[in-house]
């Protein structure tokens, strides 16, 4: 802190009420007695408690108060700091203030003592108070005086709004020789330092004092003007789905995300924009106002905010159709988002730059550093875990440091772009501090390791707008469960990316994840492994349930709340989303009913781990915990499972299919295949994909279900997508999986999760663990799609032979339709 804006509109600010200026400084001066100012300011001996909060700030902003603003019953002639103060009080004069300077010394101790140990407080940067010894520091710290800056109000109001906006314009403007003898003596001083600074190519200039006194006013002209206040608005893009081609967009006010961001329908770009404020004095809105939106790489994601764009930014924009973007010559393609409007693909920022041209206020003049990305906890909080901590971004050419204040464990490395990194979980306290040619500023962090175990864990959504993905026709159990054989815990541990991953998913417990959100939280995990492989294996551990959009290709994930089945023979399994937090109170729980907690490793450090419970008296846990307690149910029927859609591919564009070699939708795949698995999607997005699976003679079937189209389209073409190994079912392509309710079902039963295991020389596998009952029951519903060798039925030996000598290219024709399997 380097001053203090005590003038009448700043108080109108701070009290938070609608008053008018008299109004504000009345409330403010009547909290003020005589004998407790006098006690204050008047003695150099009174007690400075060391406290949290120091009692006696309000006396200083009282001083700057007297200082620069016109006071009803006060001389306005005068410039004499005790008469000012006693007629404020309704005295004549006050004659002691020997503790002025006093206190003012006091704070920046305070401050100091308050930052060493770790407190997020600002540092206090005192003035040269030069021959006034008494109150110096007040007259100094206090700027502007309210004569100055109702004078400069009155300038600021000739000057455009568009120029008044823009830094460097604004200091060209009130540069110009005609204006020099405008400026009140403190007002001219503080600009010519924030032009020197501007010129000199410093950028870290938003918290100087001439600027904020611009925004201030700006305020101010904004409110007589009958707007509303200003508000800082972006809106953050990220892109979900399987292929990663869904952009979904949300709207944040400041720091902090706004509702719309997971409320049912939201997310598509026709429904933002129906959300996003109009507002000329933004640099969104004005871009809106203009057809477009210009979006910058940000964190995982992108952004489009008041900074504007900058030169090294990577770009991409979104335009409606005939606004100038779409007739700009930069190279890039568009595609449709909606109704009128398109989005580009990566366009480089120097070219935005150039096309719109020197003082656009969308190119970026000052940077604000802050933190962005990572998992936020609470307001300033985030979970500080590797892979997933906040990075600095807009400190421009300032240099970048990391002091620890709290907490001994681990370290946190900064990194010349911003990038924050750590081996361990971080718990404690850091200042970042972004140095620029002399001037400081400071971001406070708190990391903490785990997240807090929510209070209400979200709710379904609505079922008219969110439906939940279904894989089988019915999950209604065809006879009952066998006695579940516990299988041998694995031999490894979690690894610290699955941990991190898991603690920073039920962060969002209460609110649940959209599509994008979710994929850039994986890959920023997980950058070598397949995106979908993490996120399936948390859904078929039991933690997530997937929802797909009725109204636009979107997916919503919601985090299932933690519950107790119980196994045949007496022990049960934790189902649902489980924290360290939330494993940790279920411990002191069952410590107290004499109930085992049994923590089942994956046989990979990739995959989670299964919880089980051994004790006689579960049901008494279960309602201390206020968990819901279940029996296992038995599979269901193997036949009769496929979930047929009457949508048409008429009006959709066939955009993949799939690649029984490879594993993964393409664009282009050889037409060799007897059966083929067919991706149709609408061009505006607007609808989930269609999944046709057709033959020579015509379609054969539909769905919505990605995962039981790929299934039915390697049984009818007779290649195995999963292998019988030992006691495993593994994956052979690239992508594809068992249908969640299944996975789960074996989970329970084997007490091993299913997930991604990385062999030492070997590609990236998916691998199942089923017991005897599921096996059995994976080898009637995938006939030919699971290679069983040796073991399986009879016949599967031989077409595994002729599978392999034919390389998947020429499968048998006399396939019957998945689930027919006798």
């Amino acid at each position: 802190m380097t001053f203090l804006d005590a003038t009448v509109p700043e108080l109108v600010a701070a009290s938070g009420e609608t008053w008018s200026g008299v109004e504000a400084l009345d409330s403010f001066l009547s909290g003020f007695g005589i004998e407790d100012v006098v006690r204050w300011l008047g003695r150099r001996d009174y007690p400075l408690p060391d406290r949290e909060r120091p009692p006696y700030f309000r006396y200083l902003v009282l001083t700057c108060v007297v200082a620069v603003n016109d006071i009803a019953g006060v001389d306005r002639g005068t410039h004499n700091f005790r008469r000012r103060l006693g007629q404020t009080l309704g005295i004549g004069e006050l004659q002691a203030v020997d503790g002025v300077n006093r206190l003012w010394r006091g704070l920046a101790e305070w401050s100091a003592r308050q930052r060493l140990a770790g407190r997020t407080v600002r540092e206090v940067v005192l003035p040269d108070y030069g021959s006034m010894n008494l109150i110096g520091y007040a007259v100094r710290m206090a700027f502007p005086s309210w004569r100055d800056r109702t004078q400069f109000t009155a300038i600021l109001k000739r000057v455009p709004q568009p120029i008044r906006l823009s830094p460097g314009r604004l200091v060209r403007e009130l540069s110009r020789t005609h204006r020099t003898l405008d400026f009140p003596p403190s007002i001219l001083e503080a600009l010519s330092d924030f032009a020197t600074r501007l010129r000199s190519g410093q950028t870290v200039l938003a918290g100087h004092r001439f600027w904020s006194l611009v925004e201030s006013i700006e305020a101010e002209l904004m409110a007589e003007a009958g707007q509303s206040p200003y508000r800082r608005i972006s809106i953050e893009l990220r892109f979900g789905g399987y292929e990663q081609d869904v952009p979904e967009f949300g709207l944040v006010y400041g720091d902090r995300r706004s509702h719309h961001e997971t409320t049912d329908g939201a997310g598509s770009w026709p429904d933002a924009i129906a959300v996003i404020p109009k507002d000329p004095r933004s640099t969104v809105g004005r871009f809106l106002a203009k057809g477009y939106a210009i979006f910058k790489r940000s964190a995982g994601c992108w952004v489009c905010d008041d900074t504007g764009v900058d030169v090294n930014d990577m770009c991409m924009i979104v335009a409606a159709d005939g606004s100038a973007p779409r007739a700009w010559r930069v190279p890039t393609t568009w595609s449709e988002i909606g109704r009128g409007w398109r989005i580009s693909e990566r366009v480089d920022g120097s070219d935005i730059v150039r096309l719109l041209g020197t003082g656009d206020s969308g190119i970026r003049e000052l940077d604000r550093p802050k933190l962005v990305g990572g998992v936020l906890l609470k307001r300033g909080v985030y979970l500080g875990r590797p892979g997933i901590l906040p990075r600095i971004e807009q400190f421009g050419a300032g240099t970048l440091e990391a002091t620890r204040l709290v907490g001994s464990e681990g370290e946190l490395a900064l990194s010349e772009d911003g990038g924050m990194t750590t081996t361990l979980p971080l718990e404690g306290i850091w200042r970042v501090s972004v140095s620029q040619a002399g001037e400081v500023l400071e971001l406070p962090l708190t990391l903490e390791r785990n997240s807090a175990e929510p209070v209400a864990y979200q709710s379904p959504p609505r079922a008219d707008i969110w439906q939940a993905e279904e894989e089988l026709r019915s999950i209604e159990p065809a006879s009952p469960p066998h006695l579940v054989a516990a299988s041998r815990s694995g031999t490894s541990g979690p690894s610290e990316a699955i941990c991190s991953l898991a603690e920073a998913i039920v962060s969002r417990a209460g609110t649940g994840w959209r599509d994008g959100d979710l994929v850039a939280l994986v890959q920023s995990v997980y950058p070598r492994h397949g995106v979908w492989d993490i996120i399936r294996s948390f859904q078929e551990a039991g933690w997530l349930d997937a929802y797909s959009s009725t109204r636009w290709r979107a997916r919503l994930w919601r985090c299932r709340p933690p519950g107790i089945v119980a196994l045949p023979g007496g022990d049960a399994v934790v189902d649902g989303a489980l924290g360290t937090a939330a494993l940790d109170r279920l411990r002191e729980a069952a410590d107290r009913f004499d109930v085992t907690v049994q923590v089942h490793e994956g046989m990979s450090p990739d995959c989670l781990r299964t919880v089980r419970l051994t004790g006689p008296c579960l049901h008494d846990l279960s309602e201390t915990l206020g968990w819901p307690m279940t029996s296992l149910n038995g599979l269901p029927r193997p036949t009769d499972q496929w979930i047929e859609d009457n949508r048409t591919p008429d009006g959709r564009i066939h955009s993949a299919s799939w690649s029984h070699e490879v594993g993964l939708f393409l664009e282009h795949v050889p037409d060799t295949m007897p059966v083929t698995v067919e991706r149709w999607s609408r061009e505006r997005r607007d609808e989930s994909d269609l999944y046709v699976v057709r033959d020579r003679s015509g379609i054969l079937r539909k769905t919505r279900s990605r995962v039981a189209a790929v299934l039915e389209g390697h049984r009818l073409n007779r290649i195995p997508i999963f292998s019988k190994r030992k006691d495993q079912v593994v994956r052979n392509g690239m992508s594809g999986h068992l249908p969640v309710s299944i996975a789960r079902a074996m989970r329970f039963r084997s007490l091993r999760a299913s997930g991604v295991f990385s062999g030492d020389g070997r590609n990236t596998e998916y691998i199942y663990f089923p017991d005897r009952e599921a096996q059995t029951w994976l080898e009637k519903y995938l006939g030919a799609a699971l290679d069983v060798g040796a073991t399986g039925p009879l016949g599967s030996t031989a077409a595994e032979v002729e599978w392999r000598h034919r390389r998947g290219r020429r499968p048998l024709w006399n396939a019957r339709p998945i689930g027919s399997f006798k």
